[in-house]
């Protein structure tokens, strides 16, 4: 499975209401073109003086490797940890600190996931036509 808009919304849709129970609003779907990085959720904030306004929600996912399904959900999952917890408060840094590493074993255990803090890209299979990963480091030295 390479990520794709359609993709991604549609995981996006079935992940938040099996396993956030329908409480996140759909995000903006970016594409990341990264072998090294598969997942990033990022959101604007606005600080003020004694808050922090988030806003303009996103989950980008590289397209990069041809992901199993089940890969693919897991980094999805990953990337609504972060978008749950920034956009409930509960962490604003949107860090795998305390907060994160607790959602995530709560998800792996009920619902037999593997969402980690860092993932393994050895295991990920190449999407045809993409770089290999010595290209891209020729291209560098």
């Amino acid at each position: 499975m390479v990520a794709n808009h359609d993709n991604m919304l549609l995981t996006f849709d079935t992940c938040n209401m099996e396993y956030f129970e329908g409480k996140l609003l759909f995000p903006q779907f970016g594409l990341l073109h990264s072998y090294r990085t598969c997942g990033y959720f990022h959101c604007d904030y606005e600080q003020g003086w004694f808050s922090r306004e988030l806003y303009n929600f996103k989950i980008s996912i590289t397209d990069y490797y041809d992901f199993t399904p089940k890969q693919f959900r897991d980094i999805m999952v990953h990337e609504m940890i972060h978008y749950y917890l920034a956009y409930f408060g509960l962490d604003k840094s949107c860090s795998h600190g305390r907060e994160f590493k607790k959602m995530a074993k709560r998800l792996n255990q009920s619902y037999n996931l593997n969402v980690t803090k860092n993932l393994d890209i050895s295991q990920y299979k190449r999407r045809k036509g993409t770089p290999t990963i010595s290209y891209w480091l020729a291209q560098i030295f």
